[in-house]
């Protein structure tokens, strides 16, 4: 970079960081309406990829309950478990007896007992907790998997493969939601930043009209006004981290906490690119709100 860039260079920066002190209220709103349109987006974003997870574990750990009819004798229930225990789909078989089924029960639901008394014996089957590798946890293999076991002979089986198809189509429908949400999103949030730079751009008219006079060219005069995009952009977008990592370390983890989320592993707070991801936003947000406000000033102006 010679000399004659340099210079030009440090006058830029000079002229934009005076117009930042000069309309210091009105670059913290803009860069505050980048910050409040970003921290929606990091929300429901964050919020999307933790339910993706949760329900990708649930995929993951698939289980199926498999109750014995009553006519069966322990030695046949036991042979059916090796039996199962030995299919390509199976990673995993646990023999559940009547008598653990009922200390399970009883130990979880105060007061049953009576109520167990009075239906019987017969009341919780002994079954067969079934975990099927992840090679086997689509929803059409899950089912041919059930109809192998009703061949068998079992009384009845349960499994929610139903509900988490249901849930991965909610999932879908939100994400073509949060396409259509974050793009509202970011048009208003362009067009109050827009709106806002502009004023910032008129309060220096007279300085642009009189570089204007002397043959400055368009990109020199606008260049200012594209860092100060650029920089409320940032602000915005630091500023709008700063709001998920606090979201997150408070109302998450609580959440988790209240709610016993451990079941479904632990919520997590956006990786480095995605965070990365979201400044590029602001900063892209900011330089094109200050493109179109300054260069429509200038088509504006005599």
């Amino acid at each position: 970079m010679n000399n004659s860039n340099f210079d030009l260079l440090q006058h830029i920066l000079r002229r934009a960081l005076r117009s930042i002190w000069e309309n210091l209220y009105l670059n913290a709103v803009a860069a505050g309406v980048i910050a409040a349109s970003l921290l929606l987006l990091g929300v429901y974003v964050s919020t999307l990829l933790n339910l993706n997870s949760i329900v990708d574990t649930w995929n993951k750990d698939t289980h199926i309950s498999a109750y014995f009819d009553s006519d069966l004798s322990d030695q046949e229930k036991l042979s059916m478990r090796d039996q199962i225990f030995a299919m390509p789909q199976t990673e995993d078989v646990r023999y559940v007896s009547q008598a653990d089924a009922r200390n399970w029960l009883t130990q979880r639901v105060e007061g049953i007992e009576d109520t167990l008394e009075e239906l019987g014996n017969d009341a919780l089957p002994a079954s067969l907790e079934i975990t099927l590798n992840q090679n086997s946890s689509t929803a059409s293999e899950i089912e041919n998997f059930a109809q192998e076991l009703r061949e068998q002979g079992f009384n009845e089986l349960d499994y929610g493969v139903e509900w988490v198809e249901k849930f991965n189509a909610f999932l879908q429908l939100l994400q073509m939601l949060g396409v259509l949400l974050g793009g509202l999103i970011l048009i208003a949030a362009t067009f109050l930043v827009t709106n806002t730079v502009h004023l910032v751009v008129y309060n220096r008219r007279h300085e642009m009209d009189i570089a204007k006079l002397v043959g400055a060219s368009n990109i020199f005069i606008i260049l200012p006004f594209l860092f100060e995009g650029v920089v409320q952009g940032l602000v915005g977008s630091l500023t709008a981290i700063t709001g998920l990592w606090v979201i997150h370390q408070t109302l998450a983890i609580r959440l988790q906490e209240a709610l016993l989320l451990e079941i479904a592993g632990e919520l997590h707070f956006l990786n480095t690119q995605q965070l990365l991801l979201l400044s590029i936003v602001g900063i892209a947000l900011g330089f094109l709100a200050a493109f179109i406000a300054s260069t429509r000033f200038l088509r504006q102006a005599p």
